[in-house]
């Protein structure tokens, strides 16, 4: 079945060093809410349970009821669309010049798919974030 086949794209050393150098330099414009766990240093699914068992925990003890609704978005970083992406960007006020580099970056982003020893053609990545 193919629609629960994802595809990694791994990222080259000099593209860690790019991101790396881009994210340190522009790391104003990356804030995120203090209520993301994921994809974060220093936080991760532990950090969200704790934070949900609280939340919880607080107002089944003043006599409350509790409902919770759950969302997977574990292939969201598979299926991000570059030009949302970009938009976002530009809500933030990126810079410009850096936000053309970027848009260059992504728009190089070619890979193939290789299947024991045999290669596909290179095609265009216009979805997905690569992997670190």
């Amino acid at each position: 079945m193919t629609d629960d086949f994802r595809g990694i794209s791994i990222s080259p050393v000099i593209s860690k060093l790019f991101e790396h150098c881009v994210l340190r330099r522009f790391e104003s414009y990356f804030v995120t809410s203090d209520n993301q766990f994921g994809f974060k240093k220093q936080t991760g699914c532990s950090h969200a349970i704790f934070t949900v068992r609280s939340v919880i925990n607080h107002y089944t003890a003043h006599g409350s009821t509790v409902n919770l609704c759950a969302v997977d978005i574990s292939k969201a970083f598979d299926r991000t669309n570059h030009f949302g992406l970009f938009c976002t960007l530009m809500d933030r006020l990126l810079p410009v010049n850096i936000l053309q580099l970027l848009e260059d970056w992504f728009a190089k982003c070619y890979t193939c798919v290789k299947w024991n020893s045999v290669s596909s053609s290179f095609f265009q990545l216009t979805r997905g974030i690569r992997q670190v």
